[in-house]
């Protein structure tokens, strides 16, 4: 009887704090889950549910972009610590095949050849500081971290070695805008990133970059526009090479900014980036990839990239590379 009682209760309250259409999918689901489920996780399965069937909206009964669903089921979970929130997308490539790859491990005194065909993984993952009312209503203040690495697997002779692997820290603050064309959701985020490679001297690469953000977000697609200023190197108590800055003209093959883009069709997810540095030399970058559904969370991904840029080792030297593999954690 008590638990009838404490049941009846939580479908009057679960009723009386919603107006909007998920009210069905909150009762239906709390009247068939167990006893161990926690509100959040039903949340988050009503958000699927409705993120699936295209129809995604708000408290208000407003619609609402596939990345903004995305933001809310981060909402539920991400001062949890026991979960560690994706940033960008986590993904093995078990296959890539490159050219114009830097032909150097990059390893002092092996100065070896290294194979066209390698993997590459990603690891992206930010941790919340503060969120809504820092400075503003609904604002965000953000740790991140993504590493990305190359690993010459298909290398047996030289033992197998990782090629490459870039470490990228960053915190940033964003703060949604009012300002909301076509029913869009949109964004502001002012961030301070360092990237680096992680070795010395000859073989070192790294900058540090304050960027600025904007996002527009719309139904089942995200656009956003990255304008980045480089913070000058400072001189270095020793250094074996000419110059104090590691790679001082990183801005010329990188770019001075990047447009992301990304849309949703079906179980498929299609992703783009561009690079440019504005000059007349036209240096950049373009990066295209595809996900789509296998087992559970487990989704194919395959990667087309031509530029400068894919590793900092790489940097000033022209790659083209495409992979297929396998992504746990999608953009949206």
């Amino acid at each position: 009887m008590y638990k009838k009682i404490v049941f009846s209760v939580l479908l009057s309250v679960v009723a009386a704090a919603h107006s909007d259409n998920s009210d069905d999918c909150l009762v239906k689901k709390l009247k068939n889950s167990a006893s161990t489920t926690t509100v959040g996780e039903l949340k988050s399965a009503c958000t699927d549910t409705a993120i699936d069937s295209g129809e995604v909206t708000d408290h208000a009964g407003r619609v609402i972009s596939t990345s903004k669903a995305r933001l809310l089921r981060e909402q539920e979970t991400q001062w949890s610590p026991y979960v560690l929130t994706a940033y960008k997308q986590n993904y093995i490539l078990l296959y890539t095949h490159a050219d114009g790859q830097n032909p150097i491990y990059g390893i002092s005194g092996d100065s070896q050849f290294a194979e066209k065909d390698e993997a590459k993984f990603q690891l992206s993952v930010k941790v919340p500081l503060a969120e809504s009312g820092l400075l503003l209503k609904g604002d965000s203040l953000h740790l991140g971290f993504t590493m990305k690495s190359f690993w010459q697997i298909y290398n047996p002779s030289r033992s197998a070695p990782v090629r490459e692997t870039d470490y990228s820290p960053e915190i940033f603050y964003t703060v949604p805008l009012n300002y909301k064309p076509n029913d869009a959701n949109t964004a502001f985020r002012l961030g301070l990133q360092h990237e680096s490679n992680g070795r010395a001297e000859l073989f070192s690469r790294s900058w540090n970059r304050f960027y600025t953000e904007i996002f527009y977000a719309r139904n089942n697609y995200l656009i956003s526009l990255r304008p980045w200023y480089r913070i000058p190197e400072v001189n270095k108590k020793s250094s074996v090479v000419s110059s104090d800055d590691d790679n001082p003209d990183i801005e010329k093959y990188m770019g001075n900014f990047e447009l992301n883009g990304v849309v949703t069709h079906s179980d498929m997810e299609f992703s783009a980036l561009f690079r440019n540095n504005l000059r007349s030399e036209n240096y950049g970058a373009i990066e295209m990839g595809v996900s789509f559904p296998l087992w559970r969370r487990i989704r194919g991904y395959a990667q087309y990239f031509n530029g400068y840029g894919d590793s900092l080792i790489d940097y000033n030297h022209r790659m083209e590379r495409f992979g297929i593999g396998f992504l746990i954690t999608d953009l949206m």
